[in-house]
């Protein structure tokens, strides 16, 4: 198995003939190939030199290698893919410059029309939950685009504007802000766009109201057995009040029979007072 030694703009790397010349047809492999070698300068060292900036072969040597693309964010993605078409390596720039229209896509401001409510928002937003389906569909190069399409541009999303706006706004601010909607409402389109997040904070919400529910209703049961306790209480004491309120009657029925007798002495009275006038 042989190995390679390389002088790539003043920085060494190691790495075996077969991962540079995994792409015959390209530039890179057909450097190292057996009937150019002879031909191609090398040092008594045994040191190839790539005149190619060191910091954007890595990640070329690296997709030889695993074939997957990962770039470091100090480099910049655009040197990199015009390293690789430097090279041959067409396949590795096609990616690469996919990747940079999709890195551009992410600013892209999108109308949606939901229910038949419209929305607008980055396409940042709308991807901000990398694993959800509904971030599968505003991605660049979706393999997973919405439904529909109008001629003007306008994304058509069957769904409930009022959960949606709900679903916005978390994917914006990554705060729950119900407004008018209700949690149970929202549930199942989060459920649907799988976003698996917001389920779980608006099941904890759901589980708050509940128990928030349950000690209002508990204070409501105790408010009225308390109540219960005092108009029982209050019927005691009119019933006290109505057991004085008769004696009181027997009472006032005494004095005015007393009344009574003290008119008719005075009746009687008077008239023997008359009778002894007359006799005299």
């Amino acid at each position: 198995m042989a190995w390679v030694k390389l002088n790539v703009g003043g920085q060494i790397f190691e790495t075996q003939l077969s991962t540079l010349t995994a792409y015959p047809t390209s530039t890179l492999a057909k450097i190292f190939q057996s009937d150019m070698m002879h031909n191609d300068p090398v040092r008594h060292d045994g040191v190839y030199h790539l005149d190619c900036d060191p910091q954007c072969f890595q990640p070329i040597l690296s997709w030889l290698r695993y074939g997957t693309i990962s770039i470091p964010t100090s480099v910049d993605i655009r040197l990199v893919m015009m390293a690789a078409k430097h090279l041959g390596l067409d396949e590795m720039a096609k990616q690469l410059d996919k990747e940079c229209s999709g890195r551009g896509a992410m600013t892209d401001w999108l109308k949606l029309n939901v229910g038949g409510t419209m929305f607008e928002t980055s396409r940042a937003t709308l991807t901000s939950h990398p694993t959800s389906s509904l971030a599968r569909m505003f991605e660049p190069n979706s393999n997973l685009p919405p439904a529909t399409t109008t001629p003007d541009g306008v994304f058509q999303i069957d769904a409930c504007p009022q959960s949606f706006s709900v679903i916005l706004n978390w994917l914006r601010y990554r705060h729950l802000m119900l407004g008018e909607a209700r949690a149970e409402d929202v549930l199942p389109v989060a459920d649907y766009f799988g976003l698996g997040d917001l389920q779980d904070l608006l099941t904890r919400h759901k589980q708050k109201e509940a128990e928030a529910s349950s000690k209002f209703l508990s204070c409501i049961e105790d408010s009225v057995d308390r109540l219960e306790d005092v108009f029982q209480q209050l019927q005691c004491e009119l019933n006290g009040v109505q057991e004085k309120m008769e004696d009181i009657k027997i009472e006032v029925a005494g004095i005015a029979t007393g009344l009574e007798d003290l008119w008719r002495i005075k009746c009687e009275v008077s008239n023997i007072a008359s009778i002894m006038k007359e006799q005299n």
